[in-house]
């Protein structure tokens, strides 16, 4: 029942935002005067139709999509050159907005259903991991650090991962410290902490401040008074060092230690921790690599056997320092997710909406395009990217979330079908608003035939791409 009511409220909302899509260039049409040859729910091959004075009202096969077919929209077509109420006969600046009112409509709905959402409170448009790291600084994203040893993970919600700053004991320490090796730096002065950005910000011109951190392995939080080091002017980079080693690991039985510093690996120098899965795997040989650490002053270079995953057992981190005596490196630590608050924005609703509809655009139109590049250079898309399947599985989640959490889905999926329909492809309408705006400019009208051959080869990628991403939405339920 539950599987059938998502279905249902899934086809009913792409539905509704296509007839919205649809209806505007029909009713631009209408209004110019263009003769409505067609307008269709779905895509072709055709299911059934009712024709209505000059207009048949089709139903197609192919339910993700829609059109609406005027006399002239292909040139190429017997009396579309020499029909009064043909499309190509309109005025240029007629037949672009014709093309365009139907992504105006998407855009006009995600203002209406964003500006009420804003209005009466719907969770915040997360949509980067810096919204998701903002929202925690803002406390409207509520967290806590899985306990113990930062494997122990809440048997009701999967983990997520933040960045925090971890404190590293290195050398010896001639400032005394109520600080531990592995404490995380929760907050400072109540303020939340997730890079070295935020504590240098926080602990500027401050000679004492109060830290609340996360005591690695006893899982508990200390709370207490921290008198500051004095500030090194620069700030130091100490390059990676090892922060972690497993039990009974490869790299433990070969004499690696927790502290060492790692010059090399298969004789190339390491500059940063993101160096090491590469040379890891590029720089082994016979299942055997060679790392080279500083431990103290000495330089020590040991053969280290690679277990069958192609790792050793430790982890590397960064190490840094902005304070005499005081170190530390940045590592996600797993989170559980305790709620996440509303946001509401009373009667500057609107203009938040328009703000989160220019920043989420600008967002859907880089990433649509590198998907397709993905897809077009690879044959393939990144994790992550659904299709039709996957959007009813959201459908799902929203409901299941309320009616705030169904209003901010319908609306970004609104305002993704108007940004994806405007951008200059082949079949979009952004395609279509491509040849006009070369007819405007240079003055002459493209070659039908191209035209035709063009978007008719757009058309049939465009099947291609959503099949292929419905297909791996399927794959990725079993």
């Amino acid at each position: 029942m539950h599987i059938l009511l998502t279905g249902i409220v899934f086809i009913l909302i792409f539905s509704a935002l296509i007839l919205v899509h649809e209806l505007g260039h029909f009713t631009a049409a209408k209004r110019a005067g263009v003769k409505v040859e067609e307008f269709g729910m779905g895509l072709p091959p055709r299911m059934f139709g009712i024709k209505k004075g000059e207009t048949l009202y089709s139903i197609n096969w192919i339910p993700f999509g829609g059109f609406v077919r005027m006399l002239g929209e292909d040139p190429s077509v017997k009396g579309a050159k020499t029909n009064k109420r043909s499309f190509v006969n309109q005025p240029l600046l007629t037949q672009a907005w014709i093309v365009c009112a139907g992504v105006v409509m998407n855009f006009l709905m995600a203002f209406l259903l964003l500006s009420f959402g804003f209005f009466v409170g719907i969770e915040p448009l997360l949509a980067t991991p810096d919204d998701v790291l903002n929202a925690v600084r803002e406390e409207i994203i509520h967290v806590e650090v899985n306990g113990g040893d930062f494997e122990m993970l809440n048997e009701e919600s999967e983990p997520f991962y933040l960045p925090r700053m971890i404190y590293y004991v290195f050398g010896e320490q001639n400032f005394a410290h109520l600080l531990e090796p592995n404490d995380v730096i929760m907050s400072v002065n109540d303020e939340t902490v997730l890079s070295k950005e935020d504590f240098s910000e926080l602990t500027m011109g401050q000679e004492t401040v109060n830290l609340t951190v996360y005591r690695h392995g006893f899982g508990e939080m200390s709370f207490f008074d921290y008198v500051l080091p004095p500030v090194i002017s620069e700030g130091q980079y100490l390059g990676p060092v090892i922060t972690y080693i497993e039990e009974g690991s490869p790299a433990g039985q070969s004499g690696l230690l927790y502290g060492d510093q790692v010059v090399a690996i298969g004789g190339s120098a390491v500059q940063s921790a993101a160096d090491v899965p590469e040379l890891t795997s590029t720089k082994s040989l016979e299942n055997v690599i060679e790392y080279t650490v500083r431990r103290g002053e000495e330089e020590i270079q040991m053969s280290i056997p690679l277990r069958e995953d192609g790792r050793i057992g430790i982890a590397i981190s960064d190490l840094n320092s902005g304070y005499e005596d005081f170190y530390f490196y940045s590592e996600p630590v797993p989170h559980t997710l305790l709620g996440i608050d509303k946001v509401a924005y009373g009667f500057k609703a609107p203009v938040v909406a328009v703000q989160e509809m220019w920043r989420l655009g600008k967002l859907t139109a880089v990433m649509f395009f590198g998907v397709l590049k993905n897809f077009l250079t690879f044959g393939g898309v990144p994790d992550g990217v659904s299709g039709p399947v996957g959007i009813a599985q959201m459908t799902a989640v929203s409901l299941q979330a309320g009616y705030s959490a169904l209003i901010r889905f319908v609306a970004l999926l609104s305002l993704s079908l108007g940004v994806i329909n405007i951008l200059p492809l082949p079949a979009l309408d952004g395609g279509r608003l491509v040849f006009i705006v070369f007819q405007m400019i240079t003055g002459k009208k493209p070659n039908a035939r191209f035209e035709n051959l063009i978007h008719t080869s757009g058309f049939l990628l465009l099947l291609l791409f959503i099949l292929y991403i419905t297909v791996n939405d399927v794959l990725n339920l079993f």
